[in-house]
């Protein structure tokens, strides 16, 4: 059994949420790339990844490329409004990366300055 068959389809009566996800998502085919998850998630590249490898989102792995379910995406963001009580997602889209390792450098972007302090102000 694949990784994809893990992924557990969304029952054939919808809920409100499920439909907003699903129209919110119309645009995108109904397999997507990593690519396109960043783009769905509003997220990096190595979140994305990370969502994958760590398999909170399925995949099928073919050739050099993952490959998404776009049900998937709408089940994990499902999973996550549930974990939050019914917040609003938009406050947090991958708060499951908050509490791992890796995700402690990903996260938190550097402070830089480049050298463009005002000094004495």
């Amino acid at each position: 059994m694949s990784e994809i068959a893990a992924c557990t389809l969304i029952q054939e009566e919808p809920d409100r949420k499920t439909e907003r996800y699903l129209t919110m998502f119309k645009d995108y085919p109904d397999v997507v790339t990593v690519e396109h998850l960043q783009e769905m998630l509003g997220i990096c590249r190595k979140n994305a990844y990370l969502l994958v490898k760590q398999n909170k989102i399925h995949s099928a792995r073919v050739g050099r490329s993952y490959k998404i379910p776009k049900l998937c995406v709408v089940e994990y963001l499902l999973d996550q409004d549930r974990q939050l009580g019914g917040m609003h997602l938009s406050n947090s889209l991958v708060p499951s990366l908050q509490n791992t390792p890796e995700s402690s450098k990903l996260m938190m972007p550097k402070q830089r300055t480049f050298g463009c302090e005002q000094k004495g102000a």
